[in-house]
């Protein structure tokens, strides 16, 4: 019995219910294998199982929960298989926030560094949240805000100062607020510390070349230059115009499978105004260099991130080592994935930039201020996101859930008024009785 169309199978349940009117068991005086054969085929077709529990069908009814729960080990099969496909759900949703952080007992703190580069959208608000329940209300410790702002092409103090606000709306709220920018002189002291040591080098391949040769597994040709005169390089690349066509690379290796490993730039220059430091900088650390060097000095236990990167954690780990930093564990989760929906920030700047849309607000912007602007409320996607959990399974959802969520907490909020209204109009009423 496959099919799960109730009028397809509705004749064959009617028949045994017939069968089982003056019976007990399929055939003979006790349970047989038939009994249990078509148990079981009854059993694991989910439409016949849902019309037997609603006993429509008497004989047939209570010959099957007879057989359900007169025999221990039935039961016991039934319970286990209930309990598994529970575990499947949760696991599958990312319902199950028991996710077993390592040394916990020591207090927890985890951090959401946004790039000030545009407004937050639905994504950033999954990492967000997360951060803040296993920070806050799963084990109590401590949530860090830290703005990476380590490429002052694309950032302002707008996106800085909208973020706070989005989160602030989100319910989140972080214990201390830092920036990248604070640290750019321990950032430049480390990166000098690695050039002398021979664990970071001096490169000026061409970009295209450079990316083709790390495609390859092909070794730079300035890999092996000398600690001091990559010191030389570093030192034109901070006066902003010669050492333009100079990057920083650390020495990992040219021919790991991992391709995050394969020696990955750590320093470039920038000459432009940047909004916080202003004029005193000219060459900035990349996110993979600089990510784990403040993580460990700031305090951070366990880095909570998404899948993307995935393949940087080794190379996380490596810079911890290679500079001798107090350890950070790695947790990653999958991203928030919504069919039809782009969340590449820079595509989305695109959609802003060229006019395709009002702005970051615009409802059709899945950014938390436009999907509010659509009628989208807190507590729905707080819901939603807390829902899917810190999974690492890669699911692309439907938008449609999400609004099914919003509708439930659209009612809610629309009863709760009600409440308040009729509460308040009773007051008035009960006050204008006395003297």
């Amino acid at each position: 019995m496959t099919a799960l169309n109730l009028k397809a199978i509705e004749g064959e349940l009617a028949e045994l219910d017939a069968h089982l009117t003056l019976r007990s068991f399929i055939s003979g005086f006790t349970i047989s294998k038939a009994d249990l054969w078509v148990w079981g085929v009854l059993r694991s077709n989910r439409v016949a199982h849902a019309f037997i529990k609603q006993s429509i069908r008497v004989n047939l009814s209570r010959w099957f929960n007879f057989i359900e729960e007169s025999n221990s080990w039935v039961g016991d099969a039934v319970t286990a298989t209930n309990a598994a496909k529970a575990a499947d759900r949760a696991e599958d949703t990312g319902g199950n926030m028991d996710i077993g952080l390592q040394d916990t007992s020591n207090g927890v703190v985890t951090r959401f560094p946004p790039e000030p580069s545009g407004y937050l959208h639905v994504g950033h608000a999954k990492a967000a949240l997360l951060n803040d329940y296993f920070a806050h209300t799963k084990y109590k410790g401590t949530l860090l805000l830290r703005f990476d702002d380590t490429n002052p092409s694309k950032e302002k103090q707008e996106f800085e100062d909208a973020i706070i606000e989005d989160l602030a709306l989100l319910g989140v709220k972080a214990d201390k607020i830092s920036h990248t920018s604070d640290w750019f002189q321990e950032l430049n002291d480390y990166c000098l510390q690695m050039l002398r040591e021979g664990t970071a080098y001096a490169d000026d391949t061409p970009q295209e070349q450079m990316r083709e040769e790390r495609k390859a597994g092909i070794p730079s040709g300035r890999r092996d230059i000398s600690p001091e005169e990559s010191l030389i390089h570093f030192d034109e690349m901070k006066t902003g115009s010669e050492g333009k066509k100079w990057y920083i690379r650390a020495k990992i290796s040219y021919t790991d499978l991992n391709g995050a490993m394969r020696d990955p730039v750590i320093y470039r220059c920038n000459p432009e105004h940047h909004h916080r430091t202003g004029d005193k900088w000219k060459v900035y650390p990349t996110y993979d260099f600089c990510c784990p060097i403040v993580d460990s000095i700031e305090g951070v236990t366990h880095a909570l991130r998404t899948t993307e990167y995935k393949d940087r954690d080794a190379q996380y780990q490596w810079f911890l080592k290679a500079l001798r930093l107090r350890n950070v564990y790695n947790w990653d989760f999958n991203r928030l994935n919504l069919i039809r929906t782009l969340m590449s920030k820079r595509k989305l700047t695109k959609f802003v930039d060229t006019g395709i849309v009002r702005g970051w607000d615009d409802p059709r912007m899945p950014t938390v201020r436009g999907v509010r602007r659509r009628g989208m409320t807190i507590g729905a996607l707080q819901e939603f996101i807390l829902k899917q959990g810190p999974s690492k399974n890669v699911v692309n959802l439907d938008w449609s859930t999400l609004w099914a969520t919003n509708k439930k907490w659209v009612s809610r909020e629309s009863l709760f008024q009600f409440v308040l209204t009729l509460a308040g109009t009773l007051i008035r009423s009960l006050l204008a009785t006395l003297p």
